[in-house]
């Protein structure tokens, strides 16, 4: 018997706070946190002003003793935000089976950071080695391993990259986890620190990010007529997953319902967007959910402010959801956050849920000219009351192709 997975905790570092409560409010009001940002090459010395939503020092911790100096930025950014989830589900793990209880970690790239330093060291300053704790650093499952080995639990501990929808995977594969028996519990979701030179130069030579705007903030403009592309963020969003039995037993609040997951790809272009191929997760979530398209509310879009991905996915949205297409809330918090990366599909799932809980569907800002190719509601401005949410979805869309849609369900 396949079993329900309850959502019981949720944890955010991001550039718009570190408390989901602040977080949700500024977003909401349709606050934005991205500014200019300035890169040197630390060879040549050049610089690359692009605009970027950075994580404010006032919302990281300082590393504990003994990780600090084994974790690149996106670890010790995961280990905050998966802290912070357990503690909202007030996990006791000295009464539970910790052979039961796993993490699954998502990111793009992982410790960029840390490899863009080592190169420096050698190529630039001509040093032998690298730091002896550089592979430790930059490995992509750092963030579940050191969870894992921070809180000694021994049931499965994931690590997925599937570029942009890498932590919805995370998420995903951990309530499947769950569903089948392998796990009780589950801590989920991915973190990205990408703001470094080499990594922004990567973006910005593929024509992906946008232009600072005369006023930064307004940068990234999804499904806007005049929009010209993305602007990069940086931050980690972990939920706390649990079998639903096993939450009801330990007396935990259950915030939300993870009920249906679809992960396929479009097997196209591995850079163009495809309306069949991010139609086909959306589907692919409500079969494996049992839910009609009729009971979703609110779709919280990958929206990501360029030409080619907002005109796609509003025509997937609209395959998938037929008539009812019209009816749907739907918003993206990019240019409120910046684009996560890796970590984009946790924060999504984080605000959908956010959304079921407090009856308001949250904005998609710098909405300012309509186009004909993108035409549903995408609440511009500031977030919107709907009362009677029961059902919300978040997407998420990777390079690569894997595309990933996510159903939460209200809690009655």
């Amino acid at each position: 018997m396949r079993r329900r997975v309850a959502i019981t905790g949720v944890g955010v570092v991001c550039p718009l706070g570190r408390r989901i409560e602040e977080v949700w409010s500024r977003i909401v009001a349709g606050e934005s946190s991205v500014a200019a940002g300035t890169f040197k090459n630390p060879a040549t010395g050049t610089e690359l002003t692009v605009p970027i939503a950075r994580l404010p020092d006032s919302a990281l911790d300082s590393p504990a003793r003994d990780v600090a100096g084994l974790t690149d930025r996106f670890t010790h950014m995961a280990l905050q935000a998966a802290s912070a989830a357990i503690d909202d589900a007030r996990l006791d793990f000295a009464s539970i089976d910790k052979s039961r209880v796993g993490v699954s970690n998502g990111t793009c790239m992982g410790g960029i950071s840390e490899t863009e330093a080592g190169f420096a060291s050698i190529y630039l300053r001509g040093r032998p080695k690298v730091h002896p704790f550089t592979v430790i650093r930059t490995m992509y499952n750092a963030p579940s391993a050191f969870v894992a080995a921070a809180l000694q639990v021994s049931g499965p501990v994931l690590a997925y990259s599937t570029t942009c929808s890498s932590s919805s995977v995370a998420i995903g594969e951990a309530a499947r986890t769950i569903r089948h028996g392998y796990a009780d519990t589950m801590i989920a979701g991915g973190s990205e620190s990408l703001l470094t030179y080499s990594a922004i130069n990567c973006w910005h030579s593929a024509q992906l990010l946008a232009r600072v705007a005369d006023v930064p903030s307004e940068s990234c403009r999804p499904f806007s007529a005049d929009r010209e592309g993305t602007v990069l963020g940086e931050g980690a969003a972990f939920v706390v997953l649990e079998a639903w039995e096993t939450a009801k037993q330990r007396g935990a609040t259950i915030l939300g319902e993870l009920t249906g997951y679809g992960c396929t790809a479009d097997s196209g272009h591995v850079t163009q967007p495809s309306v069949n191929g991010q139609a086909r997760p959306m589907l692919a979530a409500l079969d494996d959910g049992g839910v009609q398209p009729s009971q979703i509310d609110y779709v919280q879009a990958h929206g990501t402010g360029t030409k080619a991905n907002d005109a796609s996915e509003t025509a997937a949205i609209k395959l998938a959801f037929g008539a009812h297409a019209g009816s749907l809330a739907v918003s993206s918090s990019k240019p409120q956050l910046g684009h996560m990366v890796g970590a984009a599909g946790a924060m999504s799932f984080v605000i959908a849920l956010q959304s079921i809980r407090s009856q308001i569907v949250p904005p998609t800002i710098n909405l300012r000219k309509a186009d004909a190719e993108c035409d549903l509601d995408y609440v511009p401005s500031v977030g919107r009351a709907r009362p009677g949410i029961s059902h919300a979805m978040c997407n998420a869309f990777g390079f690569g192709g894997t595309a990933v849609s996510l159903i939460l369900r209200a809690v009655e």
